[in-house]
């Protein structure tokens, strides 16, 4: 609704976008807050430590700019918050538009299959299931008749960023090269490999806590991250990771403050510079 009463006010449209993004990031951390609230049993130092760990990760920025990171969570986490509370069919719905907005709508729909069965939902609501999936398969249809293919995205995906699926081991060696070339662009390949380190580092941890349905949303796209040919946008995949910022507010909480603190003494420095050579690369542009 922002995007479309933007123009009322504004002809530019980076700043409609920006608007658009920012009503939406204004839903998404209100979400968030409440999904961890109800994660540390209805305390309220939950909710903002949460908060405060997606808005300080070092690809924030994009939370407030032109792009789709802010409406897929302000959809996503209301969905998988009404997953929780055993509302299927409204998490089934606000689902079926995360998948509007990004392919990662299909990760978001197997984890609420994994959910479900997991809390043991009612069977007769099961059926809502598929919803969220509706939207992926009409999109992959609508490429099918103009395209020629159910994987154009995919393959678009290909010859425009070079991704395609390697072994993890090959990814690796060849990020790890691009970040000890000595050029400018090493330091984002570095920013890479830690992106990386840490989704993995998140995998493993849900693994061990054993929560599925998160470790099946975060781990699936950490594989496909790893897999790529080189690492790219690992960072600004993990913004979309919410069940590892209700876990920073799990371990920061019962006073464990200097958890927090850390975190935040370690990704701050980076979202403020990251931040900043954004803002420089619009105004070049």
């Amino acid at each position: 609704m922002t995007l479309l009463a933007a123009p009322l006010f504004t002809a530019d449209w980076t700043l409609t976008g920006a608007l658009a993004s920012t009503a939406a990031c204004v839903v998404a951390v209100v979400a968030l807050a409440r999904l961890a609230d109800d994660e540390l049993g209805g305390r309220r130092s939950g909710g903002w430590r949460a908060a405060v760990a997606l808005l300080l990760w070092p690809t924030s920025v994009f939370l407030v700019a032109g792009y789709d990171e802010s409406l897929f969570l302000a959809l996503a986490i209301p969905a998988w918050l009404a997953a929780r509370r055993g509302r299927w069919p409204l998490a089934a719905a606000l689902a079926a538009g995360a998948s509007c907005v990004r392919i990662t709508g299909l990760f978001l729909a197997l984890a609420l299959v994994v959910e479900f069965f997991g809390s043991h939902g009612p069977v007769r609501r099961a059926g809502w299931l598929a919803l969220p999936f509706a939207p992926l398969l009409l999109r992959s249809g609508w490429q099918r008749l103009h395209g020629g293919d159910w994987l154009t995205w995919g393959q678009a995906q290909e010859a425009g960023w070079g991704r395609q699926l390697v072994r993890p081991w090959e990814s690796l060696a060849s990020t790890w090269q691009s970040a000890l070339t000595g050029e400018r662009a090493a330091l984002l390949f570095q920013m890479e490999l830690a992106g990386a380190f840490f989704a993995v580092g998140a995998v493993l941890l849900l693994l061990f806590l054993r929560r599925w349905s998160e470790l099946v949303y975060v781990g699936l796209q950490a594989g496909v991250l790893v897999c790529s040919a080189s690492y790219l946008a690992v960072p600004r995949a993990v913004l979309l990771w919410w069940p590892v910022f209700v876990l920073v507010a799990r371990v920061s909480a019962r006073g464990r403050w200097w958890a927090l603190v850390g975190y935040a003494l370690l990704t701050a420095p980076l979202m403020l510079l990251n931040t900043l050579t954004y803002l420089e690369s619009v105004r070049a542009g």
